[in-house]
């Protein structure tokens, strides 16, 4: 049994490795999105991200993977900069809610509902690393790191090896599938 736990662990792995990562992410937006105040947030945001690795290091034959690694390197390197939350400038917070809706937040606190830590302008620390990309989607849209953009051009990156990967097995397994014989009309085998 132990044998054949491992050969399915072994072919499941990237469902695996795959299951635990959006663990961690579900984990990571549900105490986002409940904690009524900002500690477990600064504890939840970075033990995720710095798990996120090891949940995917059964992947890291694959280039999308490395890729990933280096945006979240970047991410928590910001985050742990900044006491456990990721900074994010005033100017940014304006641009991406408004003047008005911005001046109820105080700089150095904890954005509730979110992963940031509001900073002035040119303020905190590793700031260009903090959530500084406004990404627009309709009326709403959200602020991004660069770290985010490179996870997910890794993740792009991984899809797209998964996928040349399957249409490659899939290629191989049709080319060593024997070839069954033509039937003629009547149902019999045509002689080749």
């Amino acid at each position: 049994m132990p044998g054949e736990l491992r050969d399915l662990v072994s072919r499941n792995r990237m469902a695996i490795s795959a299951t635990f990562a959006l663990s961690l992410m579900a984990l990571q937006f549900a105490v986002i999105a409940s904690s009524p105040g900002d500690l477990p947030v600064r504890i939840v945001l970075p033990a995720t991200i710095a798990l996120a690795p090891v949940a995917l290091w059964p992947l890291r034959g694959h280039v999308g993977v490395w890729v990933m690694f280096i945006g979240l390197a970047a991410n928590l390197s910001a985050i742990l900069a900044n006491g456990g939350l990721m900074p994010i400038e005033r100017s940014t917070v304006i641009d991406a809610i408004g003047a008005e809706r911005a001046a109820a937040h105080a700089s150095g606190e904890w954005i509730e509902g979110s992963k940031d830590v509001l900073v002035r302008d040119g303020d905190g620390r590793l700031t260009a690393l903090g959530d500084g990309i406004i990404v627009r989607l309709g009326d709403g849209g959200f602020a991004a790191s660069p770290g985010d953009v490179v996870v997910w051009c890794g993740l792009a990156l991984l899809i797209a090896e998964a996928s040349w990967g399957w249409q490659r097995s899939v290629r191989r397994t049709r080319a060593d599938a024997p070839s069954r014989p033509r039937r003629a009309e009547g149902g019999a085998p045509t002689p080749q």
